[in-house]
């Protein structure tokens, strides 16, 4: 008996999208399917997030690495600081910052 050990969610996590159920990939405000992001994208992150729930100015750069083939899901560290993150990111301010894809938004 064959088992999928992968369920749709941890692919599309691990891929760097998100499952939206029966629309597919997310989509652009026109009503087409937004690509996936990728070394090279323009985005908007913010510089130092804080505590959950509290605001932080977004920052524009662009994404110079990915280090998705590198991240072990589901796993546990044993801390819950300096987690791994999937993107590494330039701001245009210079500063080099690492985050998830949950914490990123293309740029205009």
């Amino acid at each position: 008996m064959k088992t999928d050990n992968g369920s749709k969610a941890s692919r599309a996590k691990s891929e760097g999208t998100t499952d939206t159920g029966k629309g597919g990939a997310p989509k652009t405000a026109a009503g087409k399917p937004e690509p996936a992001l990728a070394v090279g994208d323009k985005v908007l992150t913010s510089a130092d997030p804080g505590p959950s729930g509290k605001a932080s100015k977004d920052e524009p750069g662009v994404i110079v690495d990915d280090f998705a083939a590198t991240l072990v899901e589901g796993a546990d560290y044993g801390r819950d600081w300096a987690l791994a993150r999937r993107w590494a990111i330039q701001l245009d301010n210079g500063r080099l910052v690492f985050r998830s894809t949950d914490e990123l938004r293309r740029a205009g």
